[in-house]
């Protein structure tokens, strides 16, 4: 159920979705869904509990922890933007999760597997090294969020996402490292 629940989300949607149509694409009763989930929301956190943890590994291991930490803002950055931007998970996030529950929310954010830890180890690093300026923590963090997922939601309604989100990622990590640069 939750491989085709992904399917259909990427395909229309997670509002346009119904229980029946999840149930249906596996053939299976109603009733089925209910022994496993609770509501559509509650698959929609267990789809999320399953696939984002292995697709924060390797996003996080992928960016080298021997780099400067302006350039492992900027690739950990770049990598996120292609993730929101691209990735059927990404797009969930992006789109679906600001509607759901705060229960459902917090239990999909316990699902990053360290994506906000890293950030905030990076600025720390940063700040320690001088190449950023400190700020107050719930600052940054909610400006890297937000550079971060406008570059996202750019990606997205672009049109021919793939063609262009290389550019994009690009843009949004720049942009996202000179903003906690020290002035000049």
């Amino acid at each position: 159920m939750l491989d085709a629940a992904r399917v259909m989300i990427a395909e229309r949607g997670y509002e346009s979705m119904s229980h029946s149509d999840i149930t249906a694409a596996v053939g299976m009763g109603r009733t089925t869904f209910y022994e496993h989930f609770s509501s559509k929301e509650d698959l929609l956190v267990e789809l999320v509990r399953r696939d984002l943890p292995p697709l924060t590994i390797d996003i996080l291991t992928s960016v080298d922890s021997a780099l400067p930490p302006d350039e492992r803002l900027y690739e950990l950055g770049r990598k996120m933007v292609r993730f929101v931007g691209t990735d059927h998970i990404g797009l969930i996030l992006h789109t679906e999760v600001p509607r759901l529950s705060p229960e459902a929310q917090r239990n999909i954010a316990d699902a990053h597997g360290g994506i906000a830890d890293e950030f905030a180890s990076i600025y720390r690093d940063g700040v320690e090294a001088g190449c950023f300026r400190p700020m107050p923590p719930m600052l940054v963090g909610r400006m890297m969020e937000g550079i971060i997922m406008t570059g996202g939601k750019v990606v997205m309604g672009a049109d021919d996402p793939k063609g262009s989100v290389d550019e994009i990622a690009t843009s949004t990590a720049e942009t996202l490292v000179s903003a906690l640069c020290p002035r000049p």
